[in-house]
């Protein structure tokens, strides 16, 4: 009987996974509320504490929102959902311990990073006219982080922003909820082409990790 339980959940976590690679944000909606407990008891079990425990779930919904498309084995999304938030639960500990996060998630496939998904699939749209409803010194720090091909670090956030580090995650966390807000906000409305938005966003990001990245060289050099 839990066998059958069980596999009858992992049926219709593939029919929903599917549905939200192929652009459905309610599916993924559906999948994310139907993994919720799950997901935090992961992140309680390693934070110890449940101060850190909202931002690490609002972090893994982006997340998922972003690189749904690489799940390869859709009944077994909800033990990608949960590595997800386990990766970023480490990452919230590294920065307590004043250690510079290393990106931990899942790495997407060659083939099917951020910017490619967000490239061909249609929720791309919606996710970036979302975007644009928030202030330049929030936007920025979630499109280095995650809307990247490499999801930038703290410290380089810290640097292309002009920003000391522990404003980085504060502006992350506070970016990530209003991001929710609007794109709540906007999910029924229709959505123009975003392409010319994304390319210039992009171009604006690299100038702004190329510079960060040579301070950060000059600066070790001379240390």
């Amino acid at each position: 009987m839990v066998r059958e339980a069980a596999e009858g959940a992992g049926a219709e976590d593939a029919v929903l996974t599917r549905a939200a690679q192929s652009g459905e944000v309610a599916a993924l909606g559906v999948l994310l509320e139907r993994h919720r407990a799950g997901m935090r008891a992961v992140a309680l079990s390693v934070l110890g504490r449940a101060a850190d425990v909202d931002d690490v779930l609002q972090d893994a919904a982006l997340t998922a929102l972003l690189r749904i498309g690489d799940v390869r084995d859709p009944a077994a999304v909800g033990a990608w959902l949960r590595m997800i938030v386990r990766n970023g639960s480490r990452s919230v500990l590294r920065y307590s311990a004043l250690v510079l996060p290393v990106e931990e998630l899942a790495a997407p496939s060659q083939d099917a990073g951020p910017e490619q998904w967000l490239e061909r699939n249609a929720v791309r749209d919606w996710l970036w006219a979302a975007l644009e409803e928030l202030s330049p010194v929030l936007r920025m720090p979630l499109v280095l982080r995650y809307f990247t091909a490499e999801g930038a670090s703290y410290e380089l956030i810290a640097l292309a922003c002009g920003i000391p580090l522990g404003t980085v995650r504060s502006r992350l966390s506070q970016g990530r909820a209003k991001l929710a807000v609007a794109l709540a906000a906007t999910a029924d409305a229709p959505h123009g082409d975003a392409g010319q938005r994304v390319r210039a966003s992009r171009t604006e990001a690299r100038r702004m990790l190329d510079a960060a990245r040579e301070e950060l060289a000059r600066t070790t050099l001379a240390s």
